[in-house]
Formats: C-alpha cells, sequence, structure tokens
C-alpha cells in the first residue's frame, strides 16, 4: 500500500514497469516527460505529457513505460471529490501552469487538476477479451466465459492478464472491491455492501478488503 500526502515527482528508467499496486489516498498524476500505459480494470491508457490520470482512493494500477525515461509529478487530491468523479485520464490544457501551482498552493492543485475536461478514452480491447470481462464481471467462470466467446480458456486468461495486469479471477475480485467500497460509501451496512458486491457473506467481503487495502468494512464509511 502507498500512500501519496505531499507533491512529489517519480521518475522511471525506459522500459521500465510496475505491478499492480494501490494507493491509499487519492491523487492525480500529471506526467511531465515521456509516456506510459496505464494498465486497470478500467482498461490500457496512453498517457503522454501532459496526461492528468485522476485515481480515488484504493484505485489499484500498473504501469508500462516506453522507450524513454518517464517523469510523473504526483498531486493529492480531496478525497471525496476524486472518488465521486471516479477514475479518469485528461488531457491539461496548462501543464506548465499545473506544475507552478502545485509548488506553490499543492492543495487548489488538486482542485484545478478536478476541474480539467477533455476526457481521453482507453486503447479498445479485442471484441472478444470485452465480451469475456463482461461475462467474468457477471460472476461466470473463465472457462463458461471463454466457451460463450470461442476460444481456449488458456489463450483468455493469458490475453487478459496482458491487458489488464490481472488474470480473470482477479478481475472479478477487483470488480467485487470497488463495488464494496462504493456501496459502503454511500452508506450501505457491512452486511449489504457484501450483497450489493456479490460477496458470499460479510466475513468474505472483511477478509478481502482486509486483504486488499489494509481496512476493514466500517473504515469506508463516510463522515
Amino acid at each position: 500500500m502507498i500512500r501519496i500526502d505531499a507533491v512529489h515527482i517519480d521518475t522511471f528508467e525506459a522500459g521500465a514497469s510496475l505491478a499492480a499496486h494501490r494507493h491509499a489516498n487519492a491523487y492525480a498524476a500529471l506526467v511531465i516527460e515521456g509516456a506510459y500505459q496505464e494498465i486497470s480494470l478500467d482498461g490500457r491508457y496512453d498517457c503522454g505529457v501532459g496526461s492528468l490520470i485522476i485515481h480515488p482512493h484504493f484505485h489499484q494500477h500498473a504501469d508500462e513505460f516506453g522507450s524513454v525515461k518517464g517523469s510523473v509529478l504526483n498531486l493529492p487530491l480531496p478525497g471525496l471529490e476524486a472518488d465521486l468523479s471516479g477514475f479518469r485520464v485528461l488531457t491539461t490544457s496548462n501543464s506548465g501552469a499545473l506544475i507552478r501551482l502545485a509548488h506553490d498552493d499543492p492543495e487548489q492543485a488538486g482542485f484545478a487538476a478536478l476541474e480539467e475536461a477533455q476526457l481521453c478514452e482507453p486503447v479498445e480491447p479485442p471484441i472478444w477479451m470485452a465480451r469475456f470481462t463482461a461475462l467474468i464481471a457477471e460472476d461466470n467462470t473463465a472457462s463458461d466465459a471463454a466457451l460463450q466467446c470461442g476460444i481456449s480458456p488458456e489463450h483468455a486468461s493469458r490475453a487478459v492478464r496482458r491487458w489488464f495486469g490481472l488474470g480473470p479471477s482477479q478481475l472479478r475480485r477487483e470488480g467485487r472491491v470497488r463495488r464494496a467500497i462504493g456501496a459502503l460509501q454511500d452508506g450501505a451496512s457491512p452486511a449489504q455492501a457484501a450483497c450489493e458486491a456479490g460477496f458470499a457473506d460479510q466475513p468474505h467481503l472483511t477478509r478481502t478488503l482486509k486483504a486488499a487495502t489494509g481496512l476493514t468494512p466500517s473504515r469506508f464509511a463516510r463522515d
């Protein structure tokens, strides 16, 4: 688990990659040098200089950097606003101004980041993969989903892991974690959240959330 509590710059060598990881705090990543792909349950996004990636609390993602060195300015974000807006990738109209503002007033820079409006779309996956992941989200097994898509389970699992950075069962679990966190933040009880998110019962939800985030369901309730 990684916390982002202050403005800082991360630099990555060409060809670097970060396996799937999760940040405890909401934050925005502004690409100021190089390029990379952000990979998560939300898909694959091409991020270059000027891209602004909004991460809600506990968003899980992986990163793959290209043939040149990359640098990313990380900005802490107002948590509630970031959670309500959800994950998204934007293109900034004036990244230089945002960088200057970040050094002078990090909190205001976070709000300014959320106001950016030029939304970027993810890289389109193969048609079969979009259907396969939708079936997985509906609690079909990987074997059944692959059969319905006319491909082998082995090929589906390998391709999905390359595309999303997660295997089929991990994709299903991450979807449930996100739904449960959203339900808890909206005021659902742990038992209700477990039911809404597709967990077998409340203890199952508690174990999974604890493993994924280090927190119990009650910690996600908004004040």
